[in-house]
């Protein structure tokens, strides 16, 4: 048994403690990523997912931590669903909740959807979620919250060009850690540049010639293979991780190249995602 398998037979522990679990009527604010799925080896049906940024049970307090909330569902199930739920709404389900589950927090298993709820706490909620959030910084300017990702953007200049750099923190430490990596970064900025491009190449150029060569291709050389990539993003995480995101130029037929690593370890792994 691998860690999928495991995994699988997790989710198949939480179902069972769901469906145990009676039908309430559930109130929530749809988080912005509405209504998802996602399907793992060897399962035949989806796993819909969406999630409550605020919520209450048979119209009790609400409650702001997020609620996972899930089904097993069709193609033309999914459908229905993803076209019945909009992001960013407030509406009413009846579900099973389960408090305590093998997760380890909130879960729940949609019923039906009923509709919009006519709530003015919980759309007050929404409101007040729906409204820019910003952090100033006399370095990089200004960083919006993308509430669909929860991280903080900003256009800056990186070695001349303009990039993205997200912070993935909420946080005001959080924050305050992840803008100290960035000007780490920044202070030496040409040094990084050439120690994260050297790295792509030392993990990435072999698996481009060995296997995505196109048909009228040669072999790249190490400077042929920088040429293409073209960096468009830097993501920092507050315990010191980074993620250099490149477009591949068509080095790998549209993946991304992700090169991650640390202030204190340098590049450490390099990817094709996507």
């Amino acid at each position: 048994m691998d860690e999928i398998d495991r995994q699988n037979q997790r989710e198949d522990k939480l179902y069972e403690q769901l469906l145990a679990s009676p039908v309430v009527e559930l109130a929530g604010v749809v988080s912005p990523s509405g209504v998802g799925a996602g399907k793992s080896r060897g399962q035949q049906l989806w796993s819909l997912l969406l999630s409550f940024d605020a919520w209450r049970i048979n119209g009790g307090p609400i409650r702001t931590e997020s609620l996972t909330i899930r089904r097993r569902v069709t193609d033309d199930e999914l459908r229905e669903f993803q076209s019945a739920i909009d992001a960013e709404t407030v509406v009413r389900i009846r579900a099973r909740v389960a408090e305590d589950n093998v997760f380890g927090f909130v879960q729940a298993y949609i019923e039906e959807h009923i509709g919009l709820a006519d709530d003015r706490e919980l759309q007050a909620r929404l409101d007040e979620l729906q409204k820019p959030k910003t952090v100033e910084d006399d370095q990089f300017g200004t960083f919006t919250f993308d509430r669909r990702v929860s991280w903080y953007s900003a256009q800056v200049e990186w070695v001349g060009e303009t990039i993205d750099l997200t912070l993935n923190a909420e946080e005001p430490d959080e924050i305050k850690s992840c803008l100290k990596i960035a000007r780490d970064l920044w202070s030496q900025q040409s040094s990084w540049k050439t120690r994260v491009d050297d790295y792509a190449v030392q993990e990435l150029l072999a698996l481009k010639n060995d296997t995505w060569l196109g048909d009228d291709e040669t072999e790249l050389s190490p400077e042929e293979f920088k040429s293409k990539m073209t960096l468009q993003s830097i993501s920092i995480y507050p315990d010191d991780d980074f993620d250099f995101w490149h477009d591949d130029g068509d080095l790998f037929w549209g993946h991304s190249i992700q090169v991650s690593g640390s202030l204190a370890g340098g590049p450490t792994s390099a990817d094709i995602p996507g």
